[in-house]
């Protein structure tokens, strides 16, 4: 017979709850509290921890702590502050280099530049210390001794690279954070003093930013750090560029902090700040000595994959690109929509620096453009204007291809270009009244690169001849506005990379056009000069020894004083025989022709642009023809002599050998040997 069970009572039974400290909680431990014992509790008088009874509490799952272990946090377990692995290795290092500078500096000094740590995750390197201080926001120093930390790695002694330690005479009057000192900071082996920290800050928002206004100025260095590792040493590494109190700190910091803009691109997620910094090193590249072996394309590629992948162009709707629900404010909205514009400039200003063609347009920025000029600076809202325009350039020629060249039919040349100059005309007509000497620059570029289409129709009529004049005279224009700017701003040493294309491009056209049939039509004397100039200002441009501008700067002199070249060309109307490059046709062009000249590339075969069309002939054979001009030509039976610009004549009797103007790089590349020797190229070069 089963057992009965007792019957219910008709009362709710209510079991006690114990009452446990906050500690004892987490433990899983009983509490004595809970029994009517004293505050604090006997195991947190014994452990040093704080008492605390905290009905709300709920305990933190053991196995969350070991993820986060796993995923490389330390877990301070009398506070459950969560503190990264690498963010420790960093305050570890910070704290040894104040403790060596209490030692060598009054005691004073100490606090105030304790206030300094951050406790922000971020890129970071190893190092070697015993114990950190945390200030928390209640002001109480809590001590992480390093018996509760894992071990870290320690490695060998290496000398840091510091720059001098005196400070500047005056404070830097930009960015000077009112909460706080600003920190030292430390990449691989350079380190920055707080003050050194302002000054390079100071620098980069005096002379760099202004041509590309993309960042908030009245940030402070700290704040700049605290978002993002990699666009602080971005801006530190531009400001280095002209550092005169450390010259070899650019040198110093190139490396490092290419490294960690990789490691930055390979580890997402991103945020619009790892944007910003790939967008400042693509304005401002990385030195290098050949086109072959400069990554701003691959950089710039992925600056807009990832604008796209996070939704910068679409600000109103980025929470439709995220994981998690999220509504920009206003500040915020301000900074992607400078971001996705500014992006969206230096994308037309590589890709029509490469001959390539990006997006023509995009609802974002023709909104920028048309309608919400507020939301961006006017400066800004310019160089969006002029790069809508080139972009829409490049995408109108390429979409009327009808071969390999991306061109248009013959017939259709013309029109199209008349079509595309009285838009340009249009746009300059409406910017010049307010728009800046250094925009001014920009729409010069534009319109440069809107004349070499020109130069890609191979009819001689009249409209193309008024082109290339035009294009002639706004070349000479334009280089004289960029000598005013360098004797007004020093232009040279701190404006992007466009203004160093720009220059480029206005050279070759005066060399491309002066040494054509259009002669007689053109102000030669005056195009000497600013071909010089040209030459000049590529010169003061150059940061290293045998970079891009220093050694265009050589190319360009070789060219002009190559009377192989221009014999016979001044009874010739101008063209290109490289006409697969868009508007970056002619600097190509120009580019190979000196590689035929002085690069020892073959001048016979299919596979060379230039050969391909038979440009070069025997010299005979053009003076047998009458292809020698009076210009070219003192008297029957001497020899040709060409007009140098100023200051060429010597470098030419110098004898500029291949050395200097070629790295070893792009030698290794080239099908021939410094002993004259030719290779036979694949493909039959």
């Amino acid at each position: 017979m089963p057992p009965q069970r007792a019957p219910q009572s008709p009362f709710p039974r209510h079991r006690s709850k114990r009452i446990a400290c906050r500690q004892c909680r987490q433990s899983k431990l009983r509490c004595e509290v809970s029994t009517g014992g004293a505050i604090p509790c006997s195991r947190c008088r014994r452990l040093g921890y704080e008492c605390r009874l905290d009905v709300a509490y709920q305990r933190v799952n053991g196995r969350e702590y070991t993820s986060l272990a796993i995923k490389g946090y330390f877990v301070a377990s009398n506070t459950h502050i969560l503190i990264p692995y690498r963010r420790l290795e960093e305050l570890e290092k910070e704290v040894q280099h104040l403790r060596s500078s209490v030692s060598t500096h009054p005691p004073a000094a100490a606090p105030q530049s304790l206030q300094g740590i951050l406790l922000t995750p971020s890129e970071s390197y190893h190092a070697d210390a015993s114990s950190i201080i945390v200030q928390e926001p209640s002001g109480s120093r809590v001590d992480l001794v390093a018996s509760q930390m894992p071990h870290l790695p320690v490695e060998p002694t290496t000398p840091v690279h510091s720059l001098p330690s005196q400070p500047p005479s005056q404070p830097s009057p930009l960015l000077t954070d009112t909460t706080s000192p600003t920190s030292s900071r430390s990449l691989e082996f350079v380190h920055l003093h707080g003050f050194q920290v302002n000054a390079l800050f100071n620098i980069f928002f005096t002379h760099y930013h202004p041509y590309v206004p993309l960042l908030d100025p009245t940030i402070s260095p700290n704040q700049y750090y605290a978002r993002s590792a990699v666009l602080f040493w971005s801006i530190i590494l531009l400001a280095s560029r002209r550092y005169t109190e450390e010259p070899g700190l650019f040198v110093s910091l190139t490396a490092p902090v290419k490294k960690l803009l990789w490691d930055t691109i390979a580890n997402p997620p991103h945020t619009w700040h790892v944007v910003q910094a790939i967008i400042l090193v693509c304005l401002w590249p990385f030195p290098t000595s050949s086109l072959s072996s400069d990554i701003t394309s691959i950089l710039l590629s992925t600056a807009q994959t990832i604008s796209l992948r996070i939704g910068l162009h679409r600000p109103e709707a980025i929470q439709d690109f995220s994981r998690t629900k999220k509504r920009l404010m206003p500040d915020e909205m301000a900074e992607v929509t400078r971001t996705w514009a500014t992006c969206y400039i230096t994308a037309q200003t590589i890709v029509t620096i490469d001959g390539q063609v990006w997006v023509s347009s995009d609802w974002m920025i023709d909104r920028l453009c048309d309608r919400d000029s507020a939301m961006i600076p006017s400066s800004l809202k310019h160089q969006l204007l002029i790069s809508r325009y080139s972009a829409r350039v490049g995408q109108f020629m390429s979409s009327h291809s009808q071969g390999p060249t991306d061109l248009p039919r013959p017939g259709e040349f013309i029109s199209l270009l008349a079509l595309l100059e009285r838009e340009y005309t249009e746009l300059a007509s409406t910017l010049t009244s307010f728009i800046s000497e250094e925009n001014k620059v920009l729409l010069n570029g534009i319109g440069l690169q809107l004349y070499v289409f020109y130069l890609l129709e191979e009819s001689d009529s009249d409209t193309r001849k008024r082109g290339l004049i035009r294009a002639y005279s706004m070349s000479i224009s334009t280089i004289a506005i960029i000598n005013q700017l360098e004797a007004l701003t020093d232009a040279m040493a701190y404006g992007p990379v466009s203004y160093f294309r720009i220059i480029s491009l206005a050279a070759i056209f005066i060399l491309k056009l002066s040494y054509s049939n259009l002669g007689p039509y053109l102000d030669l004397e005056t195009g000497k000069r600013s071909f010089n100039s040209a030459i000049a200002l590529t010169r003061r441009i150059s940061i290293e020894d045998n970079d891009l501008p220093g050694r265009m700067s050589k190319i360009l002199t070789q060219l002009w004083s190559a009377q192989n070249i221009h014999r016979g060309q001044r009874d010739k109307p101008p063209g290109l025989r490289l006409k697969t490059r868009l508007a970056a046709s002619l600097v190509h062009d120009s580019m190979w022709m000196w590689r035929e000249q002085f690069g020892g590339q073959p001048r016979s075969g299919t596979n060379t642009p230039l050969a391909s069309r038979g440009h070069f002939t025997d010299n005979r054979a053009m003076e047998q023809r009458g292809g020698l001009s009076a210009r070219e030509t003192g008297s029957a039976g001497q020899e040709a002599t060409t007009n140098f610009p100023v200051g060429m004549e010597d470098a030419c009797s110098n004898g500029l050998t291949l050395e200097d103007v070629v790295d070893a790089e792009l030698l290794a590349l080239l099908p021939f040997s410094l002993d004259g020797e030719i290779f036979t190229a694949p493909g039959g070069c």
